[in-house]
């Protein structure tokens, strides 16, 4: 969870990949096809994603779209080259997408942001200089940069052409901003009514913001593309919020138990670089809740909005109950998502730790 550009110079270059056979009898999730959108760092909450998703075997993971956000794309698309080639699955397809978010000048308006409506305390990659491509970061990746390179061409077309060819099949996992996903529906709606579903993390509706009072990291670094996406009438929307993410913390106990036994890829990578810290895992639970929905102990359907408006709610996210708000009377073009609150957390970390160590 964690600039500007005209939208044509935000694209940058993506790629498609395979399917894979049936699964665990106690992970009853049919074989489905996924596209993870994502702003990846090292072993972050969009890595661990990352990995429990490739670890099942009923996942088709069509490939790895980049966006920036906790990170620049191009850290995001070395750091998601590296970890997939640690991993054994160099054959999955990664683009670079957005560089920046939608709008010009999110970067420069930044201090008078913090002047006028308080000081964000983590700006993602504003934080420092963007590299000048994916094999030229401040730091080296974690086990060297990748012997593979990213698939060229722009996310959104890439984003496309999936959809297109698996047509009602494809569900998009928008876990970073979602300027990525703003961009493939604006410029090619043809799509909409093909993707299955979108899971996003992102947003906190019934809870102050991450970084600002009124909003979440994901949605405040792009707000106007994560007003696009949640007014696009997909077939589906399911949204796992800062609300349910504040309830799951990653503690010394779920460490033990993913670094004990025979040393794998991934328990190195916790040994080296996690330590056993207290931290929360946000895209990890929307990961769960769609591997396993029974997970979920409380959920709500609402309208969504996003306030994308300049001011001290800019990133905010709204959601209107079906009561009084339901249509007609909703907000003229909000649409209908699920938003999850509540999620079983012992068998939340059994899931988590089965998928990380076997």
């Amino acid at each position: 969870m964690r600039l500007f550009a005209a939208a044509l110079l935000v694209l940058a270059p993506l790629a498609p990949l395979s399917a894979t056979p049936a699964a665990n009898a106690t992970e009853t999730v049919a074989a489905k096809k996924v596209i993870i959108d994502a702003d990846m760092g090292e072993l972050n909450d969009d890595a661990v994603t990352l990995f429990m998703l490739a670890a099942r075997k009923d996942v088709d993971l069509l490939g790895v779209t980049i966006v920036a956000g906790n990170t620049w794309a191009e850290e995001g698309t070395a750091y998601t080259l590296r970890q997939l080639e640690l991993i054994g699955r160099k054959n999955v397809p990664v683009v670079q997408g957005a560089v920046e978010p939608l709008m010009p000048g999110r970067l420069a308006a930044l201090k008078g942001e913090d002047h006028l409506y308080g000081k964000a305390p983590w700006t993602g990659a504003f934080e420092h200089p963007r590299p000048a491509s994916y094999r030229q970061l401040a730091k080296e990746p974690y086990g060297g940069y990748p012997k593979t390179a990213p698939t060229p061409g722009a996310a959104a077309e890439w984003i496309a052409a999936q959809v297109k060819r698996n047509p009602g099949q494809v569900t998009i996992f928008a876990i970073g901003p979602a300027t990525n996903l703003a961009l493939a529906v604006r410029t090619h709606p043809e799509i909409v009514p093909l993707v299955k579903e979108v899971v996003y993390m992102g947003g906190a509706f019934d809870v102050p913001g991450n970084v600002t009072p009124g909003a979440e990291f994901n949605w405040w670094f792009d707000p106007e593309s994560a007003k696009i996406a949640v007014r696009t009438p997909f077939r589906k929307q399911t949204i796992v919020p800062n609300d349910v993410a504040l309830k799951v913390r990653f503690t010394r106990k779920e460490y033990d138990r993913i670094v004990a036994g025979r040393e794998t890829p991934i328990k190195k990578m916790f040994k080296d670089l996690q330590k056993g810290e207290e931290t929360l895992v946000w895209d990890a639970i929307a990961a769960a809740v769609w591997l396993d929905p029974s997970l979920v102990t409380r959920s709500e359907e609402r309208y969504v909005d996003v306030d994308a408006g300049m001011g001290p709610n800019y990133g905010r996210s709204l959601g209107y109950n079906l009561g009084e708000f339901d249509r007609p009377d909703n907000p003229a073009g909000t649409q209908k998502a699920t938003i999850v609150f509540g999620v079983d957390t012992k068998r939340f970390w059994d899931l988590y730790v089965r998928l990380l160590t076997q």
